[in-house]
């Protein structure tokens, strides 16, 4: 059975950048920064769109519920394939209608679920009432079930993976030859796979009747296997080409890399940084994607199959081979027989003629002569000679007639056992041809979705990097450039006219001047001070780094690489950010002995901790009572550390939680977590990619924070405070005019939570809440309500205990109820959860390189509003949408630690409106 997967690349689900259809970007849509390197989703899906959605998948449910029950009952054979394919069109048909409108859902696993369930519907028969044909329609049933509920899933939390989305939109997809339509089961001229095809059987049974059939089928086994070396060839060639054109374009960018970012304030610099880092992920993936091809999914298993192929096709042929050669000789021994059964009849007819001629001429001379004494004896003997030669020539005769039957019994016989072995041979060859078939489909499959992969999500980011170029005004970065000079203003100087004045009245020549160019009245007398300026000029700008000495000065450190002190590698180790071994070019810290390569330098995100790091820790997965017992509050670090940072600098970022991060950068994050634990450093990884990193660890704890006791508890009260449906309590905190539902709601769950959750889950589960409601106070600009918020986080916090059946669409129906509760513990936080004496009430504090943002300290939701006095905080703001790309880690053009390092100038005030 299927089981949902829950490996990292899946929950991940960071694939670049939404795909969309090859049509241009909609009026509506707004360039988002490439500078997060994230799939922006042009809109967030309101609360309406969520129950809409559900409602369909619902009666998605339903129709294959009812299409199950009818294929499956026993009584009405005549009725239900027609009551069957109108259930299957109804269904196909409310499919198409949620993947039209949301064109995420329309992924290759869903599609091929749809197509397998098709097949199985049209080619059911209902009178034999087959087990295994039963069994099989019951798996393509549960297969679409669980792609799609999958799907829907992980759309409705924002994980959706682009990497299985399909760029066509349906109504495209459908036009292509071979693909699964949505609508009542039809034959479709345009499908030539399909069209003529004949069963197992009927082929056996053809080539059976055909003379030289299994020459035929052999010949045609020789050819797959030509083909298959055909194939491996052209990926061999197409790969090293590949192979070749990634590791050229690899070290182009990283050529070029150094020499376009040398200078800060650059037209589009931050553009031509996205695409050099994009074109070394591409060119890595491409290198990944080849290997993966040559050694996984294509060349390896098609080489194997093919040597496969050839022993059983060998085998097949000499099996063959023996069987006509034992006809053959049976033939020759037949014809042989044959050809002496008849010499010795002949012989023996010839000795009985002989014979009987010889006992007629004694007759005749023994009554013709009389008595002639003794005369006779001598005819006597000649008789009996002659007689037993007939005898002889007789047996000889019947010995070569018993050969002949003999011979006769056995041609038969082998001839039998050649149409015996006929018949073994075809069903071989077709089963090895099959064999060879779904290897070779599997290969391609793989490939062109490799491809897919790899490719699809290129035109959107092309497309996203031209609209946010469109922002860009002439002489920006000119202006930000003179913007950012603290030079001191220019002295004023004045000329004057100084005639000619003999000297030749002192004697000597004296003083004179000899330039024709005036003199300066007014010029700066105190010169250290204008070294103090140009040296403030220096400490200003964003890319000036104290340079660092050793064996690395010349390469250029991540911040967090800036902490170690390194030296050359001594022996071989695993490097701790890309987690393969070094052998060469590598560097090793003299105080925790971390070793990286040398390239790796620049994306390190471990801090030293001046003491020896410790071994890989497997963080994600981890139980969760194993992972708080570390912490003395009863928090796991990585929950701290990953909120702490959001709420540094991300509180205010559009989509956070919902937008995706990059994938190669959060299987890289999440790496580094288990690598260096609480030595991770966040400052320069995009807020998008570190909530990805939270969600995920929450999502693969084995047990969720809200327990499985709890989970039918919660849904019970959810259920209770919707028992209205669309007049159900608004979740709103009314003060004393708030819904009796909804406060009982509260109550319930304030005893609940006192009553069954430990006090780490309780702990762990405070701290989070208290961070998304400090999500919400910004909800204005990051558009996250708590409804968005308890959509995504929903799922992630509570789940039913996993059973032996797999997840089906009936389990989407819980979705509104468990984002009710968060939404409850969001808005009703105070009363939830006792906040008297809680030490996490200002875990933020006054951090100098935060946002900036004040809180209250029970965690209320106050509306804040921010001022920026600094007139280069108003220039950021300004161009919104290139925001993000200046505050980048890619960009040189204003950092944190550079915000952090003149706070007093450019740190903005935020102020409480009443």
């Amino acid at each position: 059975m299927a089981k949902r997967p829950t490996s990292l690349s899946r929950h991940a689900s960071a694939a670049g950048f939404p795909l969309s259809p090859a049509k241009g970007l909609p009026k509506s849509h707004k360039a988002h920064s490439p500078g997060d390197g994230v799939n922006a989703e042009s809109s967030l899906t309101d609360p309406e769109d969520i129950a809409q959605l559900l409602a369909d998948v619902a009666c998605f449910a339903e129709r294959l519920e009812k299409l199950k029950d009818v294929v499956l009952q026993e009584d009405g054979v005549e009725s239900r394939r027609p009551v069957a394919h109108e259930y299957l069109g109804e269904a196909l048909r409310i499919l198409r209608q949620i993947i039209s409108k949301y064109p995420l859902l329309n992924t290759l696993e869903t599609l091929t679920a749809a197509g397998t369930l098709i097949s199985k519907v049209k080619g059911f028969h209902y009178e034999s009432n087959n087990e295994a044909e039963k069994r099989e329609f019951e798996k393509a049933v549960e297969m679409i079930a669980v792609s799609f509920s999958s799907t829907v899933s992980e759309f409705l939390m924002g994980e959706v993976d682009c990497s299985t989305i399909l760029s066509m939109p349906p109504s495209d997809a459908n036009q292509v030859s071979g693909a699964p339509r949505f609508g009542p089961p039809q034959l479709n001229n345009n499908e030539p796979f399909l069209v003529f095809r004949l069963s197992a059987e009927e082929v056996d049974v053809l080539l059976q009747k055909c003379e030289g059939g299994v020459a035929f089928a052999l010949k045609y086994a020789k050819n797959i296997s030509k083909y298959m070396k055909d194939l491996i060839y052209y990926l061999e060639k197409r790969t090293a080409l590949e192979m070749e054109f990634a590791k050229g374009l690899q070290k182009m960018a990283n050529t070029c890399k150094q020499t376009i970012t040398q200078e800060p304030h650059m037209p589009f610099l931050s553009i031509y940084s996205l695409a050099l880092e994009q074109d070394s992920e591409y060119a890595a993936s491409s290198l990944h994607a080849a290997v993966t091809l040559r050694m996984e999914t294509f060349l390896q298993p098609l080489q194997t199959r093919r040597l496969e192929h050839e022993k059983r096709r060998k085998e097949i042929k000499e099996q063959w081979g023996r069987a006509q050669r034992k006809l053959q000789e049976a033939e020759n021994n037949l014809r042989k027989a044959k050809q002496v059964y008849m010499q010795r009849s002949e012989e023996s007819e010839k000795a009985k003629n002989v014979a009987a001629k010889a006992e007629e001429e004694q007759m005749g001379s023994v009554v013709g002569g009389g008595g002639g004494g003794g005369t006779g004896a001598v005819p006597n003997k000649a008789l009996e000679k002659k007689r037993r030669l007939e005898e002889e020539a007789r047996n000889k005769a019947e010995e070569a007639m018993a050969t002949y039957r003999t011979c006769i019994a056995d041609a038969n016989t082998q001839r039998q056992e050649l149409e015996d072995t006929k018949v073994t041979s075809l069903r071989q060859i077709h089963e090895v041809v099959k064999q060879s078939d779904q290897v070779i489909k599997s290969a391609t499959i793989s490939f062109y979705q490799t491809m897919h992969m790899q490719t699809a999500p290129l035109p959107v980011y092309f497309q996203t990097l031209c609209e946010s170029s469109k922002l860009y005004d002439p002489g920006q970065q000119y202006a930000s450039h003179v913007k950012r000079l603290q030079r001191e203003d220019e002295p004023d100087t004045q000329y004057d006219f100084e005639p000619y004045v003999s000297h030749n009245w002192y004697g000597g020549r004296g003083h004179q001047v000899h330039k024709s160019w005036p003199t300066v009245i007014a010029e700066t007398k105190d010169h250290p001070e204008s070294n103090t300026s140009s040296s403030g000029i220096q400490e200003m700008s964003p890319g000036v780094i104290s340079a660092a000495t050793g064996p690395f000065r010349h390469v250029g450190l991540s911040k967090a690489a800036q902490t170690h002190r390194l030296r050359k590698l001594r022996t071989p180790s695993k490097c701790r950010e890309c987690n393969s071994y070094v052998y060469f070019q590598g560097a090793e810290c003299e105080e925790c002995y971390l070793a990286c390569h040398k390239k790796c330098l620049e994306t390190l995100a471990i801090q030293c901790g001046h003491k020896k790091l410790r071994g890989k820790l497997q963080l994600f997965g981890q139980d969760f009572l194993q992972a708080s017992g570390s912490s003395s509050d009863g928090i796991p670090f990585i929950v701290q550390k990953c909120i702490l940072e959001i709420e540094k600098r991300a509180t205010r970022t559009k989509g956070i939680y919902r937008v995706n991060g990059v994938k190669t950068r959060v299987e890289k994050l999440c790496q580094a977590f288990e690598n260096g634990k609480e030595l991770v450093e966040l400052s320069q990884a995009s807020p998008h990619d570190i909530s990805n990193v939270l969600k995920l660890y929450l999502r693969q704890l084995p047990e969720p924070i809200l327990p499985f006791r709890m989970y039918n508890a919660l849904m019970g009260l959810a259920k209770e405070s919707l028992q209205g449906g669309k007049s159900a309590a608004e979740m709103a905190d009314k003060g004393p005019e708030t819904d009796p539902a909804v406060l009982a709601l509260v109550t319930k769950l304030r005893e609940l939570l006192s009553k069954e959750l430990p006090a780490e889950n309780r702990a762990t589960l405070r701290f989070l809440v208290q961070h998304l409601r400090r999500i919400v106070a910004a909800e204005g600009e990051n558009k996250m309500t708590p409804g968005n918020l308890g959509i995504v986080f929903g799922p992630t916090l509570m789940r039913p205990r996993p059973t032996e059946a797999t997840i089906s669409l009936s389990s989407l129906v819980d979705y509104p109820h468990q984002a009710r509760i968060i939404e409850a513990f969001i808005i009703f936080y105070p009363d939830i959860f006792e906040t008297v004496g809680d030490p996490q009430k200002q875990f933020l504090g006054s951090s100098d390189c935060g946002s900036g943002i004040s809180f209250p300290a029970d965690g209320s939701m106050g509306t804040q509003k921010a001022s920026f006095p600094s007139p280069q905080w108003d220039y950021l703001f300004k161009y919104s949408a290139l925001a993000s790309h200046i505050l980048s880690p890619s960009s040189r053009m204003m950092r944190p630690h550079i915000l952090c390092r003149h706070r007093t100038r450019m740190r903005p005030h935020f102020t409480k409106v009443s």
